[in-house]
C-alpha cells in the first residue's frame, strides 16, 4: 500500500471518531436504545447508575455527534439511559470533556 493510502485511511479512523469514550463501571448485555437525560430530576423510572462515561472532544464535535458517541457506547454497555453532567475544560481539547452516567432501569 502506498503511503498516501495509510494516511488517507488514517485521517478518516482520525476525524470519525472524534475522541475516544473511556468507561469506568459494569458491563451487560447490550441494549438497543438509550434515553438521554440532562438531570436526574428527569429520569421517572427507577434506576442504578452502572457506571461513568467520558468523551474526549478533541475536534470541537457538535451537541449531536457528541450524543451519538455516548448512546452508540451506552448500548454496547448495557445502559438504558445515560445522564449527560456536563463539560470539563481542558487545554487539548477545545470543547473538553463531556461526562455522562450509564443507568440501567430496574
Amino acid at each position: 500500500m502506498k503511503p498516501i493510502k495509510f494516511l488517507i485511511v488514517g485521517l478518516c479512523l482520525l476525524f470519525s471518531s472524534c475522541g475516544p469514550v473511556t468507561y469506568f463501571g459494569d458491563s451487560l448485555a447490550p441494549t438497543s436504545s438509550v434515553d438521554i437525560y440532562y438531570s436526574a430530576h428527569d429520569v421517572k423510572k427507577n434506576y442504578d447508575v452502572i457506571g461513568h462515561l467520558s468523551f474526549v472532544n478533541y475536534f470541537s464535535a457538535g451537541q449531536e455527534t457528541v450524543k451519538a458517541r455516548l448512546s452508540a457506547y451506552a448500548k454496547k454497555i448495557g445502559a438504558d439511559g445515560i445522564i449527560i453532567l456536563g463539560t470539563t475544560a481542558v487545554e487539548d481539547a477545545a470543547d473538553g470533556i463531556v461526562k455522562a452516567d450509564a443507568l440501567k432501569y430496574k
